[in-house]
C-alpha cells in the first residue's frame, strides 16, 4: 500500500500529457460514474481505465495492493447492500428474526437479499472506476505540476495581453498538499507499526490485539501529521509564500498535439456518456 498513491517518475505517454488534460479526464470519468445507471455501462467504464495501467507498467506490489483495495471495496458494498436492501421481497435467508429480543424489533429482522448483493456489486464499480482514474492521475502527475495546472488552468492571450484563469495559488497549494499527504500517512503508519513491534507488540493475535494496536497507532500518527504540516508551513513561509499578489511560474503549460487529441477524445467520450444517460441509461434503479 506504500506506493499506491505516490507519484512515479517515468517516461510514458500518460506522464507526458498536460496535467490539465488529465484533470479533465478525471472529472469526466467522475461525472460518468454518477450519470450512468446501467450495469454494463459502469463495467465498461471501469475497464476503460485499465489500458492506462498498461502504459504505466506498475510494479507487482502496486498491482497486488490495487487488487486487495478493489476486492475489499467490492466486498464491503456487497455485504452492506445484501443486509440492508429493502426493495426486495424474498430474502435468501434470515440472520436475525423479527422475534429476536431487542435487536429484532429495532431492525425489523436482518435478512440477506441476493438482489442487494448484485446491487452492491454494481455500485462498487462506481467507486472502483473513480479510484482507478484518480490513481492514474496521481501516479503520473508531480505535485508541482498539479499546483501549476490549478493555478493557470486557462491561459488566454487577447491583444498581446496574457490572461491567466485558475484557482488562487493558496488553494492550489492546499489541494496539492492534501493529495501528497496520502502516501505520507501510509509511510508514517508503517514506521509507527515497526516501532511498536520493536518494543514487543505482538500483532499475531486476534481482533483484540489489532484493535489495541490501532489505539496505540492513532495518537502518534496524528502528532506526526501535525508536525509534518507545521514543517511544510515553515518551509513555505521561509520561501516567501504569499509575498506578492501576482506570482510567476517556472514552467508555463502549453498543450501539444497529443494533448489536443486526448482532450478531444475525453470531450467526445464524456459527451456521449451524458447523452446515453439523458436517453434512458441513467439513475440506477433498484433491482
Amino acid at each position: 500500500m506504500r506506493g499506491l498513491f505516490r507519484y512515479e517518475q517515468k517516461d510514458t505517454f500518460v506522464h507526458n500529457l498536460d496535467p490539465r488534460v488529465k484533470l479533465l479526464y478525471l472529472i469526466g470519468i467522475s461525472i460518468l460514474t454518477i450519470v450512468f445507471g446501467v450495469p454494463w455501462l459502469l463495467i465498461l467504464l471501469f475497464f476503460s481505465t485499465l489500458p492506462f495501467w498498461y502504459f504505466l507498467r506498475p510494479s507487482k506490489s502496486k498491482l497486488k495492493s490495487m487488487f486487495w483495495l478493489f476486492a475489499i471495496l467490492s466486498l464491503s458494498f456487497i455485504i452492506s447492500q445484501s443486509l440492508f436492501y429493502y426493495w426486495a421481497d424474498d430474502p435468501l435467508f434470515c440472520i436475525i428474526p423479527h422475534e429476536f429480543p431487542i435487536i429484532g424489533p429495532l431492525t425489523n429482522g436482518v435478512y440477506v437479499y441476493i438482489d442487494g448483493a448484485i446491487y452492491g456489486l454494481i455500485q462498487s464499480f462506481r467507486f472502483m472506476t473513480t479510484i482507478s482514474a484518480a490513481m492514474i492521475f496521481v501516479s503520473t502527475t508531480h505535485p508541482s505540476q498539479l499546483i501549476t495546472a490549478l493555478g493557470q488552468f486557462f491561459n488566454i492571450k487577447i491583444k498581446n495581453k496574457q490572461y491567466v484563469i485558475g484557482l488562487p495559488y493558496e488553494i492550489a497549494f492546499m489541494v496539492s498538499s492534501a493529495v501528497s499527504f496520502a502516501p505520507v500517512m501510509i509511510e508514517e503508519c508503517y514506521g509507527i507499526i515497526n516501532a511498536m513491534r520493536a518494543r514487543g507488540l505482538d500483532l499475531k493475535g486476534g481482533i483484540r490485539t489489532k484493535l489495541r494496536a490501532i489505539k496505540h497507532l492513532f495518537l502518534p500518527l496524528i502528532v506526526n501529521i501535525l508536525r509534518s504540516g507545521r514543517q511544510i508551513a515553515i518551509a513555505a513561509d521561509a520561501r516567501g509564500f504569499r509575498a506578492t499578489k501576482n506570482r510567476s511560474y517556472v514552467k508555463e503549460l502549453k498543450l501539444n498535439n497529443n494533448d489536443y487529441v486526448f482532450l478531444t477524445i475525453v470531450i467526445i467520450f464524456t459527451g456521449f456518456g451524458i447523452y446515453l444517460s439523458l436517453v434512458g441509461y441513467g439513475s440506477t434503479p433498484p433491482i
